[in-house]
């Protein structure tokens, strides 16, 4: 995957020199010509805040994704010359070069950033005012990185033959110039399904649902770990992608993606009254009735906050405990009669 890459101090003509020692060159196709420097592995420093830093840029895996056709400074527009200061951070909701073909204005992922702001993940309470923790809750770049073009012809493990590779020569029979045909049709297939394998859903939502602290600051439950003892979680682990994940269960079917709220909106996916609906949503359970979901999903062993479960956890662990050890004190006393027949504790009279 490609890492971050936004930030950087001037490289000096020494370092570059050095490092095409074990480096070999990429053709570099941005007016500013930042692949120059951005292609070499070690092109990394620690900044002020003591983190490591990896500059380095991966040309042929950033022409595997749908920002290929986006020059370097189309996101990067603070920086005019090189070598150049430290970049500002990206502002993804900004104007882009493209002009979105639906309408006749620049491409903008701005109507993104509102949907986000009004999520369980927006920055602002109802009243518009700073929520707690600011710094807990995610800009883009915290769950998206590079994404990449997903083969096309396969969505939840099914074959669609309209959506295949061999499509595109139809496109490419009008469309001849340049590779509009191939970026469009990528781009429109690859939004048919998920860019993220289920499991790499589950992880990117654990980088803080898993995260002790935050969850104290929060008051939230080990939702990833109660999630991976389901049978849900079971069967994502052994590689399958029909099974819900994160995203099944928790935005609204029809809804965007970044409108994931919390349980306790009327709204909600995942409100009370809302999870028979979920459950019952396309590609999921579709036959079932409304007591599939009545069970509590995301339980934890608190005994504050479940203490029926935690007190039944405890009881089957006792009667597991005593059924084995039972069980094992028979075997063992077997196994002494095996091995010594004759030997009694009672002596017979004579």
């Amino acid at each position: 995957m490609i890492r971050r890459y936004s930030h950087i101090f001037g490289a000096s003509l020494v370092a570059i020199v050095s490092l095409t020692l074990y480096s070999a060159p990429v053709v570099a196709d941005d007016e500013l010509d930042c692949i120059m420097c951005h292609k070499y592995r070690g092109l990394s420093r620690i900044d002020e805040d003591g983190e490591f830093r990896l500059f380095y840029i991966n040309q042929e895996l950033f022409n595997s994704g749908p920002h290929r056709r986006n020059q370097c400074k189309d996101c990067h527009n603070d920086i005019d010359r090189i070598p150049h200061k430290p970049a500002v951070k990206v502002d993804c909701a900004q104007q882009c070069h493209i002009v979105e073909p639906s309408g006749e204005k620049r491409f903008t992922h701005e109507s993104i950033a509102e949907t986000l702001a009004r999520s369980a993940h927006g920055k602002l309470d109802a009243e518009g005012n700073p929520k707690p923790f600011q710094e807990d809750y995610p800009d883009c770049k915290d769950c998206h990185d590079q994404p990449f073009y997903r083969p096309v012809s396969v969505d939840k493990g099914t074959i669609h033959p309209g959506v295949s590779e061999r499509a595109v020569t139809r496109c490419k029979s009008c469309h001849k110039n340049g590779d509009f045909a191939e970026d469009f049709y990528e781009h429109v297939t690859s939004r048919l399904r998920k860019t993220r394998f289920p499991m790499e859903t589950i992880e990117n939502c654990a980088k803080c649902h898993q995260d002790p602290e935050f969850r104290e600051r929060h008051e939230l439950d080990d939702v990833v770990t109660s999630y991976k003892q389901t049978f849900h979680g079971k069967l994502i682990a052994l590689g399958s992608e029909k099974t819900a994940d994160c995203l099944d269960c928790h935005v609204v079917a029809g809804e965007n993606t970044h409108l994931i709220e919390s349980q306790s909106e009327p709204a909600s996916a995942v409100y009370k009254t809302n999870v028979p609906a979920t459950c019952g949503t396309e590609g999921c359970h579709t036959q079932a009735g409304p007591y599939l979901a009545g069970f509590q999903t995301h339980v934890t062993y608190d005994r504050e906050k479940y203490p029926m479960q935690f007190y039944m956890l405890i009881f089957f662990k006792g009667l597991i405990a005593v059924v084995l050890y039972f069980f094992l004190a028979l075997i063992f006393f077997e196994l002494l009669r095996r091995l010594f027949p004759n030997f009694t504790f009672i002596r017979e009279k004579r």
